[in-house]
Parts: C-alpha cells; structure tokens; sequence
C-alpha cells in the first residue's frame, strides 16, 4: 500500500534546517551564548576586550542612540558597547575566575585608560612622517605591490596569518655570538630605521585587511605607525632572546644581527653635547627608559608570549594609531579585523592551550600596548631635543 502525499507529510518529520538565532546585539547569527547572552563571536570577543583593557568610547552620533545591527556594528562602539549591556552581557564568569577587572563599565580601572592626546602631538602623530625616507619609498611601494604573501595559498586564519608573517621576518634572526655594538653613529641610526622599515611593511602584508587598502592608506599607516611598532618587535625579540638581561642590563636589539647597551650608549653620547643641553636630554628621556625597560620588559618576561600574542600585540600597536587616521569603510574593514583577529585569539587560548581564565594574559599584554603607546606621544613632546642629537650625528 502506497502512502498517500498527505501521510507522507504528517508522518516524515521536518528535516531542514533551523533558522538560525540571531545575535541579541547586532543580529548577525550567533553562536551560542557569551556572557549570558545568545550572541555571536564578534560580540562577544568587542564586549571582552573593551572590558578587560578597560576602554572608554565616544558616540559617533553624538546622541548615545546609534542603530546596531549586522550592517552598521562598527560603526559606533559606545552604541555597540552599551547595547551589549543592555541585552544582558554580564563580566560574571571573568569573576568567578577571579581575574582583576572591573565588573562594571569599561573605565573603571585607572590603569587602562587611554593616555590624552593634545592637539599639538596628534599633529605631529598623523599630519606627517618623523622621519623622512623618501629615497627608500620605492622598495616599499615594491612591497605593498606584492599580490600574494609566502602560505598564501593555506588561507590561515588572520591571527595565524600574521605569526606566520612575524617568523618570516625574524627567519635571520641571530640567537648566538651575537655583536655588541659599543657605539651608534647616524649610519647605524639611519640602517636600523629603514630595517625596521622594511620589516614592518613585510609584516603588515600579511595583513588580509591590509593587503586589501589603497596604496595612499597602507602608506599613511606605514609611516605613521613603524616607530612604535618597531620599538615592540625589537624589545619583545630582545626579550625572548635575552630574558631579563633586558631590564637589568638595558640591552637590546638593534638589527637581526647587533645588540647594544642601549642607556650606556646614550650617556656616552650626551657626553659630546653642550652640558646644559646634555642635562636637559638625560632629564627627559630618563622617564621614558624606565617605562620601556622597567615597566615594559619586565612585564614582557612576565609574559613569555607566544608568537600568536606578540603578533596580536603588535597588530594592536599598529591599530591604537591606524584606527585614528582610517575613516570610512576602511574603518570599518579594520574593526572587523580586530574582531576576527580577537576570535582566533580566544580559540588560541581554549582550543590549543586549553585555558578557560587568559584574562590576565589579555590585561598584561594590554598593559604592554598602553604602556608603549604613552611613550610613543611623550617622544613626540621631547622631540625639540633629540634636534641635538640629529645635529651631533649629521656633523660626524
């Protein structure tokens, strides 16, 4: 006997899919439940950094009342944040597990708050390059020309993506008999600078989102950005290679291939400069070795990253500055990438090195960031007198 095509029906269960629930803050489709509420990684990994690294943002509409769906997330954080408050989202599993953030709003911890930018260094920051190197442009439009990167072909993750890049450029890198440089003159300044030049144009091709900028954008980016970005790859490099050597004994990297005691060179130089000059140099600069060797190395062999978090440190290094100058829907673009970048990280963590509670790692390395960063500006404000220095080596 044959079932009729009514039977069928009512005796075949319904084997499509179902709809997918979408995300309660953005209304992409989610992916479980983060933080108590049904929503989807990208969400969930926005709401847990603006948490942990404790950041404080502004309406881009002025109003606090920015519409936040699936097409228009990036556009406004604070909407995005306060719509991920509204629907529910709860720090308590990061209490459970006792990691020393606030469970309110982000802010609350002082150590976190992004250092004030005046008008004056935000001019000198992104209206113009510090150092000039137009002679080298060629070799890097030659770079940022390229079509594909080395495993391009293995379509990794972003994150993965980025640490293969971050071996390829430190493949070089020498680990033993290493040279101790016992002075730095303008020839080796200006080496060191275009090395790291280079090396920061190579890495950020293994960018996807990069790689898909206009060349003017990758350009602005590059210039703007490969000073901090250097100062982070050449002290993380020293810092694993060296251990605490680095902040006991101020040595550090200045190629694959040379090291230096960084503060004796320094004072041995002031020593060629008029004494008032040399006094006013040591006096403002001294902070700024303490951050970087004391606070920044320390907390560097604290960490003993991985090449994943060194490279998420420094795409993060390049973001605190790119993300000021990008507008538009390349701006939105690099939120994305963030985003994706902030996923594979927390995959990283749970599926590879098997930790539920890494929010201490993610606040020590965001320490790192804002540590450097502050550094970056407070450079901008002594740059009057590294004058005296450029003069010095220019005359030798």
């Amino acid at each position: 006997m044959v079932a009729s095509p009514l039977a069928h029906d009512v005796m075949m269960p319904n084997l499509s899919p179902p709809a997918p629930i979408p995300c309660e803050v953005c209304t992409y489709p989610s992916h479980g439940y983060h933080f108590k509420v049904m929503s989807c990684r990208a969400c969930a990994a926005f709401y847990r950094r603006s948490l942990i690294a404790g950041l404080r943002y502004i309406c881009k509409g002025r109003n606090n009342n920015c519409h936040i769906d699936s097409s228009v997330r990036y556009f406004c954080k604070s909407c995005r944040f306060q719509k991920c408050l509204k629907s529910g989202m709860s720090a308590e599993k990061i209490q459970q597990n006792r990691d020393p953030i606030s469970s309110t709003i982000p802010g609350a911890s002082a150590d976190f708050l992004p250092p004030v930018i005046d008008e004056s260094v935000k001019k000198s920051m992104f209206d113009g390059p510090l150092y000039d190197f137009e002679s080298f442009i060629g070799k890097i439009r030659a770079i940022f020309a390229q079509k594909n990167v080395p495993n391009d072909e293995l379509k990794l993750s972003p994150l993965r993506e980025m640490e293969q890049g971050l071996k390829f450029i430190r493949r070089n890198q020498k680990r033993r008999f290493i040279d101790i440089a016992d002075e730095i003159d303008f020839e080796k300044i200006t080496k060191t600078r275009l090395g790291v030049i280079k090396d920061a144009a190579t890495w950020l091709m293994y960018s996807s989102f990069f790689r898909n900028l206009e060349e003017k954008e990758k350009l602005l980016i590059l210039k703007t950005t490969w000073h901090v970005w250097g100062r982070l790859e050449l002290l993380s490099i020293s810092v694993e290679i060296f251990g605490e050597k680095v902040s006991k004994e101020k040595i550090v990297f200045i190629s694959e291939n040379e090291a230096v005691y960084l503060i004796e060179i320094f004072r041995n130089n002031l020593m060629n400069l008029d004494p008032k000059e040399a006094e006013d140099v040591d006096k403002e600069i001294q902070p700024l070795f303490t951050a970087v060797f004391d606070d920044v190395a320390v907390k560097l062999c604290s960490l003993n990253g991985s090449h994943k978090e060194v490279a998420y440190m420094l795409w993060q290094m390049i973001w605190c500055v790119a993300g000021k100058i990008l507008t538009g829907s390349s701006l939105i673009a690099g939120e994305k990438f963030l985003d994706e970048l902030a996923s594979d990280l927390h995959d990283y963590y749970e599926n590879d090195l098997k930790i539920d509670n890494y929010a201490t790692r993610v606040i020590k390395m965001m320490s790192i960031i804002r540590t450097l960063q502050k550094t970056y500006i407070d450079i901008h404000r002594v740059i009057d007198h590294a004058n005296c220095f450029r003069r010095f080596f220019a005359s030798k």
